[in-house]
């Protein structure tokens, strides 16, 4: 066998395989969002998942903790950061990582329309919590447009996050 040949099959099992992958996530596409995200000023990651009724949570929606902060202790006391602009004071003591800061959203796509909606998010830089939507494309699945909004989504905020991907 020749090394074009060689080439050639290597070629096309990698692209049954990647082929393969998209459409099997495709045939339940409400969990294409699972999974690691970075939003676009890269300080955090944000694990969303589905839903655990254990933890009070639906498991029809879909849900997002930070796990990860790139600075994780506040400059001033050199301890955790802490969601210290919560609007509820009992609430100002928990550490930032670890926090559910997207909650109860829902899946309001198809297979050829990746869309997510109806829940909140909240941001712990200002102690606000806005209605949120996301949006994944088709041909990226490793790109989600979020947007944070209030009343209605004119006037809102979108960003960029990227997956995190093993390498």
């Amino acid at each position: 066998m020749n090394i074009s040949k060689i080439l050639f099959a290597a070629c096309a099992v990698l692209f049954c395989t990647l082929t393969t992958a998209t459409a099997q996530s495709l045939d339940n596409p409400s969990d294409i969002i699972v999974g690691n995200w970075q939003p676009s000023n890269g300080q955090s990651v944000v694990q969303i998942y589905k839903g655990k009724e254990a933890a009070g949570e639906d498991p029809k929606k879909y849900y997002g903790r930070v796990i990860w902060l790139k600075e994780p202790n506040d400059p001033d006391t050199g301890q955790p950061k802490l969601d210290k602009n919560n609007p509820e004071e009992g609430q100002r003591k928990n550490p930032r990582k670890g926090l559910v800061i997207m909650k109860g959203v829902e899946f309001t796509g198809s297979k050829n329309e990746l869309t997510w909606g109806e829940g909140t998010i909240y941001d712990p830089n200002n102690g606000s919590t806005y209605s949120f939507e996301a949006t994944i494309s088709t041909k990226n699945l490793n790109v989600l447009e979020g947007r944070g909004y209030i009343g209605v989504s004119l006037f809102g905020r979108t960003d960029t996050w990227k997956r995190m991907v093993k390498k």
